[in-house]
């Protein structure tokens, strides 16, 4: 078998390069002979031999997907200490992120993303093993194999995705009983352990089991308390995993997840105290998440024409916040249970010049959204809601292979949602100047919408066996977000009036080399994305929290991804992304806000990385990155300046033994991850660093 080799899609992480495995299958429509079939046996063995080495060579999960890709290994996970999906995002090109909190980020692509605790539509699902899960939740990553982070809209991958996925697969069990154990100890006084054991259960099944825990006084100082736990946390979450390959080579994946965690929310204050890690709130607040995940998932190959996956699973996700009632001199919290059940599944093949991949993708999700804002006896309002989403989509996508360097991919996909808010209730009140209470209650709201979605994509992939491997592609996709309704207005008459379904319109070309013997690759893809009736979270004249629509935005840009080897041992790597996001039209409470840039979107990104492998155990890596000037998601008043970020590591491994000294954010710089139009603001995390050692059994 030829020598495989690693994709440049992967190298899109600013960190390192990160290995693809390859999938050596001969379902992909490259697979087949390159050149006809001819009366002497011999020349057509010949013929399929050298046509089986160039797929064997090419057909690399990423370096042949028409899309903007990066995968992230568990092993770099771990070992860069990105711990939450805040971490990984602003670290990519063009992938930005918001939160409130150190565990409730919401990820951004090319602009898009944000609204997810307003609704429950996503600019940018997050999957767990297969099934759907709300992000905001999430809290700790650990354990995965991999996580995928997919740019642009995708029509057939399940759930609906308007900007963008982000995937994540937990670690499979070994076929040997073995385990790690590993501690860490960083600034904030943080403290980690997390171990992981497989356990043979047979000759065809085996059981992983991951338990861990974290614990941390966070990374804001109170003044007012005189404490500097405030914004700290403890952490809980484990998973049981179960792999099962049966005699008729199916292999089943059955993982049950949970994550619990207990925190302050001592996060808000004034942007100058922010960005120096400092709060005079007179309460800790509270940050509460718990969430249990299921999935069963089932794959199997029953010929070269018959390929089925299956997922199937669902969660239980709850998210209690309450700040500080000095922040906005009233108490302020909620309270959210979310449970959502689904599955997708999928059958794909090939025949002769043609490959095929369709499936059907259903999901409901229920979701309380409670709102309580109490400054009485001044002013009191309560609001309480439960949003249903029923979606059930079927997708289907033909590829023709024309000629041995071009293929065809059309794809459809029809979408259906069923959208309800019931349960509402707005209560208004106060005693202070003037005696006064409104109550209004809503009757169940529906609101439903069937689309037809198209895609279209051209490929070329030359299939030679020169030094020089080569994949390009130009793409229409089209690009949906179902309407819904606003559960946090506190009017009847704002709460029943659904707001409109985005459109999107999205093209993309790229194209990527990557030199056989592993010395350079590189990666260019341009993207522009014209978009009807964006869904954006704002406040009107009344002050209520809603979802407008802005009638036309676009977002374009580009990402450049390269790396080099100069020898074995080194590593360089780099990216440039540049987005330019706004809204062409877009009127709202009397504002015109024509022309503005899209909210937590930096214009430009870039960073560079070394890896260095001596020999003998020893690793060191430095990375930076430079993000660009931002309006803070969801206010534009305030504004992050151009940051950069500087990471680095050095870790020495023995046969069972690793120990690593780390560092994030190495310049400390100081910048804010969320903007009220009030004025309070939260900043990210300062400086950290740490020691982590490890045993492996």
């Amino acid at each position: 078998m030829s020598k495989t080799h690693p994709s440049l899609s992967a190298i899109k992480y600013a960190l390192l390069v990160v290995p693809v495995l390859d999938y050596a299958t001969t379902t992909a429509g490259w697979a087949a002979t390159l050149c006809p079939d001819q009366p002497v046996s011999g020349q057509t063995a010949s013929c399929r031999k050298k046509a089986e080495e160039i797929v064997v060579r090419s057909r690399n999960a990423s370096f042949v997907v028409s899309s903007s890709l990066s995968r992230l290994s568990g092993a770099v996970l771990k070992e860069r200490h990105l711990d939450t999906l805040g971490d990984v995002a602003e670290r990519l090109p063009n992938v930005s992120f918001t939160s409130t909190t150190q565990a409730n980020p919401v990820i951004m692509m090319r602009g898009l993303g944000g609204p997810e605790e307003e609704t429950s539509s996503l600019y940018v699902p997050f999957m767990l093993d297969g099934i759907p899960m709300m992000s905001m939740a999430l809290g700790q990553i650990f354990d995965l194999d991999h996580m995928d982070v997919t740019q642009g809209p995708e029509l057939t991958k399940g759930p609906n995705v308007f900007g963008g996925m982000v995937s994540a697969t937990s670690r499979d069990p070994g076929n040997r009983f073995g385990g790690s154990l590993d501690f860490e100890y960083g600034t904030g006084n943080r403290r980690r352990a997390v171990m992981s054991n497989d356990i043979p259960l047979g000759p065809n099944t085996a059981l992983r089991v991951t338990v861990g825990g974290e614990v941390a006084d966070g990374y804001v100082s109170n003044r007012f308390l005189d404490r500097k736990d405030t914004a700290g946390w403890h952490s809980w979450f484990g998973r049981l995993k179960l792999l099962h390959k049966d005699s008729a080579g199916g292999e089943w994946r059955v993982s049950l997840h949970h994550v619990l965690n207990h925190g302050g929310n001592d996060y808000f204050a004034s942007p100058t105290l922010a960005l120096r890690h400092e709060s005079v709130n007179t309460e800790r607040g509270m940050n509460d998440n718990d969430y249990w995940a299921g999935s069963a998932q089932y794959h199997r190959a029953f010929s070269r024409k018959m390929i089925v996956d299956v997922a199937l699973g669902g969660n239980a996700t709850q998210w209690k916040s309450e700040i500080p009632e000095s922040v906005f001199s009233a108490r302020t919290g909620f309270t959210m249970p979310t449970r959502q059940a689904g599955g997708t599944i999928t059958v794909s093949g090939s025949s002769g010049t043609l490959d095929w991949r369709g499936g059907i993708f259903g999901q409901e999700m229920m979701r309380s959204t409670p709102y309580l804002f109490d400054m009485s006896p001044y002013y009191l309002s309560n609001t309480t809601a439960v949003l249903n989403n029923a979606n059930v989509a079927g997708f289907a996508e033909l590829a023709w292979r024309f000629s041995p360097s071009w293929r065809l991919v059309p794809s459809f996909r029809v979408e259906h949602n069923q959208w309800s808010m019931s349960q509402w209730s707005g209560l208004q009140t106060a005693s202070v100047p003037e005696d006064y209470t409104i109550l209004q209650t809503l009757p169940k709201q529906t609101a439903s919408r069937t689309v037809p979605l198209p895609g279209l994509k051209l490929e070329y992939h030359p299939q030679t066996d020169s030094g020089l491997m080569q994949f390009g592609w130009i793409s229409y996709t089209r690009a949906y977000m179902p309407p819904g309704f606003s559960p946090h207005a506190v009017m009847a008459a704002t709460a029943q009036t659904p707001f409109d379904a985005s459109y999107g319109n999205n093209l993309e070309i790229g194209y990527r080399l990557h030199d056989r013997k592993d010395k350079w690759s590189a990666e260019v893809i341009g993207y522009s994305n014209l978009i009807s009736n964006l869904q954006v979270v704002t406040t009107n004249a009344n002050g209520e929290s809603v979802v407008a629509t802005a009638a036309k935005a676009h977002t374009r840009g580009m990402e450049l991804n390269a790396t080099f080897k100069p020898i074995r041992s080194l590593t360089l790597s780099g990216f440039l992304g540049l987005t330019y996001a706004a809204y062409d039209r877009f009127l709202f409470a009397g504002q015109n806000f024509s022309g503005q840039q899209l909210n937590g979107t930096p214009k430009s990104s870039f960073g560079f990385s070394g890896t260095w492998t001596p020999g003998d155990g020893w690793s060191v890596n430095v990375n930076v990155v430079r993000r660009g000037r931002t309006n803070l998601y969801p206010s534009s008043t305030l504004v992050n300046d151009p940051y950069v970020l500087v990471d680095a590591q050095i870790e020495k491994k023995w046969r069972w033994w690793n120990i690593a000294i780390y560092g994030r954010n190495l310049a400390d710089a100081r910048y804010l991850t969320r903007g009220l139009a009030s004025g309070e603001a939260v900043a990210a995390n300062p400086r950290l660093l740490g020691l982590r050692v490890g045993v492996t059994y």
